[in-house]
């Protein structure tokens, strides 16, 4: 999960900074297109077979190609025209609290008082890093068309990362190499729609590099880790996880882009190492807490 929260770090930067070159659309078709083959060839010994069951499941499989591959990062990349990067990682940092509340009311999964805790220390650190330590800065933030986006982004992948471990019983890169295709399909007409009405995709050195990092690295490594992490840890300690994206970007922007640190990141990212350990902490068994 941690491989995969690093490598998505990139994601916003990436996604923000080819903003003005790069069509939104275009972006996330090629990312996913690209993936596609690598998906297929990893996968093709056991799809031969699975994608059977894949298609049996057919509604599930339908609504997490639709939430992953179809809205979330074509939703980022549209919103990443009209909003800041303040606003779209506090927004996306909603998500693991949208994860729980839904993880309680689709399938009653509830947290103890101190998970609960661990979320909220998650979201603290989060904001101490985005605003700088100064919350004066929300003084002059405006909600934006593009926030719109990253709210809808929010959701959708709250929905998958809830409803992934009801997936059809089948190999990892199976299912994401028939949830690209399904996912993918879906995409195409607003693809070009795009690119004959809007923006055609540039052919540009940036246009290689970027796309090549979103599908080795963003696409399939991350999702592999991501979905295996789901399956093995549970929605809510997954989401508890993310809080790290926030915490890796910083450093990433110290290592990589020289930017100074500051005490406002030592103190974030400490509150939010703080919340995933009490977060992640198992819930004791049902006789340890008194219950029949």
């Amino acid at each position: 999960m941690v491989i995969a929260v690093v490598l998505w770090a990139g994601n916003l930067l990436i996604g923000r900074g080819v903003n003005e070159i790069m069509p939104p659309i275009g972006l996330a078709f090629w990312r996913w297109a690209g993936a596609l083959p690598i998906f297929l060839v990893l996968a093709w010994p056991r799809l031969r077979v699975e994608w059977r069951v894949a298609l049996r499941h057919w509604r599930i499989t339908l609504l997490l190609s639709i939430m992953s591959v179809t809205l979330f990062n074509t939703f980022i990349y549209i919103g990443l025209g009209s909003t800041s990067a303040i606003n779209a990682m506090l927004v996306l940092a909603a998500r693991p609290t949208m994860i729980v509340v839904l993880s309680y009311l689709f399938f009653a999964e509830r947290i103890t008082p101190v998970q609960g805790l661990g979320f909220v220390l998650g979201l603290v650190g989060t904001a101490i890093i985005v605003l700088r330590g100064n919350m004066n800065i929300l003084n002059g933030a405006e909600i934006s068309p593009g926030d719109l986006w990253i709210v809808g982004a929010a959701v959708c992948w709250a929905v998958y990362t809830v409803f992934l471990s009801k997936r059809p019983a089948i190999h990892g890169t199976s299912f994401m190499a028939v949830s690209v295709v399904i996912g993918l399909l879906l995409l195409t007409p607003f693809y070009l729609w795009e690119a004959i009405f809007v923006k055609p995709m540039p052919v540009a050195p940036e246009s290689f590099w970027s796309i090549g990092y979103l599908v080795v690295f963003a696409t399939v490594v991350a999702y592999a880790c991501y979905d295996r992490a789901v399956g093995q840890l549970g929605a809510n300690r997954v989401a508890l996880i993310s809080y790290l994206g926030t915490a890796v970007g910083s450093i990433g922007a110290v290592i990589l882009l020289g930017e100074q640190f500051f005490a406002y990141h030592g103190a974030g990212i400490a509150i939010i190492l703080l919340g995933i350990y009490l977060g992640s902490r198992k819930r004791p068994p049902a006789d340890a807490q008194g219950q029949p």
